[in-house]
Parts: structure tokens; sequence; C-alpha cells
């Protein structure tokens, strides 16, 4: 089975004192992250393969301070899967603007469910690592955690389970989908510099892949 799935980031920032933001004109932010990656030779040691982060622009319309400004975050996402037992991990960079001192990006404060839909979509719509697959994230059960170092910090990764649709490979050059394929999720977040990085690694329940997915969420470079 070839999963393919999540992950990019939705940011929004504004205003009045912001961390990371140029080309303010008029009521107008803009706010650019650094790419996160995992480094080629950790990816391919795992049995993984991997793509150049990417980049792209949410544009959002948002009101800080009692005024309503435009925002313009560019985001980069990453995305590196291992074909021969499903397992997945992506990697986002976003920038983390602030509004008198206070984070204004979702994916800051979202909880894992609603994290989990936000880098989903993204992924989906930009076929990044494959794309195509639905988590279905209204059935996420919380399983665990566990703690990793990420970027110098302490991370707690939440190990969640739920159900995907995902794509096999039929073998004939073909694919079909599968409904309802149970699976791990890791999820976690930490604060580097100006940005938010959000990584989220993924295998089927029956693949016992924890330790490579976990140890490639440590390795992460921003």
């Amino acid at each position: 089975m070839e999963r393919r799935e999540l992950l990019a980031a939705v940011a929004a920032s504004t205003s009045l004192a912001v961390a990371g933001c140029s080309g303010v004109e008029d009521g107008s932010f803009e706010f650019d992250a650094k790419p996160a990656s995992i480094p080629a030779a950790a990816v391919t040691e795992a049995g993984y393969e991997g793509e150049s982060p990417q980049s792209f622009t949410i544009d959002e319309r948002l009101e800080a301070s009692g005024v309503n400004v435009e925002v313009s975050a560019t985001t980069w996402l990453a995305g590196y899967e291992n074909p021969d037992n499903g397992s997945a991990v992506f990697v986002a960079s976003t920038p983390d603007g602030k509004v008198a001192g206070q984070s204004v990006n979702p994916l800051v404060r979202a909880d894992e469910g609603d994290l989990i839909r936000r880098l989903v979509e993204q992924v989906n719509q930009r076929d990044v690592g494959g794309g195509g697959t639905e988590i279905k994230a209204d059935d996420i059960k919380d399983v665990g955690s566990e703690t990793r170092t990420i970027l110098g910090e302490e991370v707690e990764i939440s190990i969640l389970e739920t159900t995907i649709d995902a794509e096999v490979e039929t073998g004939d050059g073909q694919s079909s989908e599968v409904e309802g394929v149970p699976v791990y999720l890791y999820v976690g977040t930490v604060q580097h510099e100006e940005d938010v990085i959000a990584i989220v690694g993924v295998h089927p329940t029956e693949v016992d892949a924890s330790e490579s997915v976990l140890s490639l969420m440590e390795q992460v470079e921003h």
C-alpha cells in the first residue's frame, strides 16, 4: 500500500509591532517563513523518498486592533514517503506573525484535529507526497504521546489513531482507492526563530514504523 498525505500550514498574521513581516503598506503585511526539511542522507537511510520544500502563499483579510488588514503569508512544505510500508512524514514551516505580542497564526492555536484538517487540505491541494488521500479528521482518537528533541527543544509528540482513504497500487501500474485504512498519526509543533514548524508522521497500524517516523521528525532542520 502506498500511503500519501498530509501537511502544510495555514498562516495568518498582522500588525502594529509584528514579528517577521515585510512590505508593510496601508494595512498590508507580508510574512515569509524559512524552509524546514529533513536531510537527504537521513531520508535515504530510512528508506524514504522526498522532495525539496515547496512554497505557497496564503492571503487573508483579518481584523487587528479594530482595523481591517491584508495579510500575505508564505509557507513551506516538504513530504517524505516510504513506498514499501506506506509511512510518511510531512514538514511545514509557517511564519509566526504577532499582533500586540500575540500570535495570530491559526496553526499555533489549533488542537490536533484542527491542525490535521488544515494541513491535509493544503497537502491535497498541492499534491505534496502524492496527495489524493483524505483523512477523516472527525474520527481521531488520542492514544498517547512521546517526547522527542526537535530543533534543540523538547517536543511532546501527540500519537493519534484514525482512518484514511488511501490509494493502493494494484501491481499492474494502476491504483485503486481503499476506504477506512487504520493509521497512527504523530503530530508535533515547535517554535524556531520567527517560524512555527509543524511535523506530521503517519503509518498504517499494521506496520511497525513508529521509530523510523519519530527518528525522521527529530532530524528536521530549519
